[in-house]
């Protein structure tokens, strides 16, 4: 491992530079001028306005900063940077060799158009934006009761890429009710048990619509006048009647979430003091969040609870509610420039003011004026020239919200591990995971049958725990399982591994991830470690070597499996000197894939 480590060392300087060379390499930057046709990838109804108008005001709206602000903008990136940044910011997982050289060669001016709509329409697209959604409003860490994290995830991706309404989406998300097996949207709320409505209000009410009200709820809003503490009380009363049960004699088990009807009474003092302390807290807190109240002053007259959480989730979509709008197009504009138009993305306040404001409320009402078609927002952001800008050459007078240049930007746990399984064997790897361990539906059935197995052997212990089986329940948590590809569970559960290891349970924004190659191993299961380290037959280097006999093909290769680009010419006369001077050629291929694998290029988007 010291021989990589020295060879990691020596890439350093050199790969800086064939990133440089690569992507400002004229014969593949994107043409200053937008093709006039719109053809692939705009879906616009004739109602709205098109697409690439969108694009264009992008644009448009980002250069009235520069040109206020004496920047200037780096240029419109290689085609290698750019189909490597957009496959991780829509699938979350980086193209094949095969992939990028067929990109490369095409001359085809409306490509990257074309690349964009297909992206889309992938459906591991939507997996990537469930990824980021449950870490926001779940976790990777905390209790995952039957892996609710994971069905919630699952049923996220077949909304997003069924195209239904992202308004839809957070409506269903607020009034979410029955168990996890039979609506995974109840995840958001048991991932705290007991349940708190406080809690529940703060973390919901940020995370789907940017307003951060949780600083009154012991005492007045520090900053913002108008949010006293009785503004966050009337805030949280709608989620007053919610009720988290969890019935742990039940295999497997399967939180249910409902919603009380009965009007709040207040007990006499002296039926307060004949009950328990835990149920005395609960009282306390249904007697204070009992009337609720929207942030514009709008009260629910209605006294069924069953009622409220519905009155709320149709306040926070509705077309004149902007602040909703707002919040997710920058939300979703900070998945694709790692800072959002306004930061932090999730604290819209009177002191709080955007980079650029016009360019916030415009792209807020196109997602009202669209019916929150995050489809088309993301077509048109990265289909705009601001979003394929080279990472290379920024203004050093630009700060990062100027969007001057690309960001290079950390991956997601989830994109590291995905990527790692891509080079590792991508579907074959995942193929053979899936005959040796079963699908997460096969393992979910194994985890339930062993526990049973256990208790009946016990039977006859009196300490013993007594379960009950629900069939039923097993077979609706299965049919979410089978829904769910292997190296997407895969990956997730890796990341999973990892946030158990942080000192941050959630591990809710990727600024926090930084992970060694070392670390990534630890976490990784063994047949993709197997299949990146040594030339046994079927791993990495196996391959290379027996599929590319020419030592500047296999180095070229590994750049791009790894990588995704070619070396730059200094770069592979090092990298042929290194395999000649190194007597197995076999471990100088494995010593130069792991010497980029630990570089800081590997681990970003660049």
């Amino acid at each position: 491992m010291n021989r990589r480590l020295l060879l990691a060392a020596t890439l350093c300087c050199s790969m800086l530079c064939g990133v440089l060379a690569v992507s400002s390499s004229p014969s593949q930057a994107q043409e200053e001028t937008a093709p006039s046709a719109d053809k692939a990838g705009d879906k616009s109804t004739t109602t709205s306005m098109p697409e690439r108008e969108v694009s264009n005001r992008i644009d448009a709206e980002i250069k009235k900063v520069w040109d206020r602000d004496g920047i200037k903008p780096s240029k419109p990136s290689g085609d290698e940077e750019f189909i490597r940044r957009v496959y991780l910011d829509t699938l979350g997982l980086p193209p094949t060799p095969d992939e990028i050289v067929a990109f490369t060669k095409d001359k085809d001016k409306e490509k990257r158009r074309t690349l964009v709509a297909k992206l889309v329409d992938d459906e591991r697209f939507g997996r990537h934006l469930a990824d980021l959604w449950t870490n926001i409003l779940i976790g990777r860490g905390g209790r995952d009761y039957s892996g609710s994290s994971t069905l919630f995830s699952v049923w996220l991706s077949e909304r997003i890429n069924r195209g239904d309404h992202f308004s839809d989406i957070i409506y269903d998300i607020v009034t979410a009710e029955g168990s996890v097996s039979e609506n995974p949207a109840v995840a958001v709320y048991t991932r705290e048990v007991p349940f708190k409505i406080a809690n529940a209000a703060g973390v919901l009410t940020k995370n789907l619509t940017g307003v951060q009200i949780q600083c009154a709820q012991c005492h007045d809003h520090p900053y913002e006048e108008a949010w006293k503490e009785s503004t966050f009380d009337g805030v949280a009363s709608f989620w007053a009647g919610t009720q988290v049960r969890i019935n742990n004699t039940v295999l497997p088990v399967d939180p249910t979430v409902t919603n009380d009807a009965r009007a709040f009474r207040t007990p006499s003092k002296a039926q307060m003091e004949k009950l328990p302390t835990d149920a005395q807290n609960r009282l306390n807190e249904l007697a204070r969040y009992s009337k609720p109240v929207t942030l514009d002053g709008m009260a629910v007259k209605t006294q069924d609870r069953r009622f409220w959480r519905p009155a709320l989730a149709k306040w926070m979509v509705a077309d004149d509610n902007k602040q909703t709008a707002n919040y997710i197009a920058n939300r979703f504009w900070g998945f694709n420039f790692g800072i959002g138009i306004l930061n932090p993305i999730d604290d819209f306040n009177s002191f709080n003011e955007a980079s650029h404001p016009e360019l916030l409320n415009f792209l807020g009402q196109d997602l009202i004026d669209n019916d929150y078609d995050i489809k088309r927002l993301y077509r048109a952001i990265l289909n705009s020239k601001t979003y394929q800008l080279s990472s290379q050459g920024p203004d050093k007078k630009a700060e990062h919200w100027h969007f001057a240049s690309a960001p290079v930007r950390q991956m997601t746990p989830e994109q590291f591990f995905g990527t790692f399984i891509e080079i590792a064997g991508g579907n074959d790897l995942a193929r053979t995971l899936r005959t040796r361990m079963g699908t997460p539906a096969d393992q979910l059935k194994r985890r339930v049958e062993g526990r049973m197995k256990q208790m009946e052997k016990q039977k006859d212990d009196p300490n013993a725990r007594d379960y009950d089986y629900d069939e039923e329940a097993l077979d609706r948590l299965v049919a979410w399982y089978e829904k769910m590809d292997s190296g997407w569970f895969i990956r997730r559960s890796m990341a999973q591994n990892y946030s158990k290891l942080s000192s941050d349970d959630e591990m809710n924004e990727a600024d926090g991830f930084s992970l060694t190659i070392d670390q990534a191993l630890l976490v990784m299961n063994g047949d993709v470690t197997n299949n990146l380290s040594g030339s046994r037959r079927g791993s990495v280097v196996w391959k290379l070597m027996n599929e590319l006999k020419d030592d500047e093909a296999r180095i070229t290769r590994l750049y791009l499996t790894v990588l995704g680009r070619e070396p730059a010419r200094d770069e592979l006369v090092d990298m042929k000197k290194y395999v000649k001077e190194t007597k197995d050629a076999s471990e100088a291929y494995e010593d130069i894939m792991f010497a980029l694998l630990a570089s800081t290029e590997f681990a970003t988007n660049h």
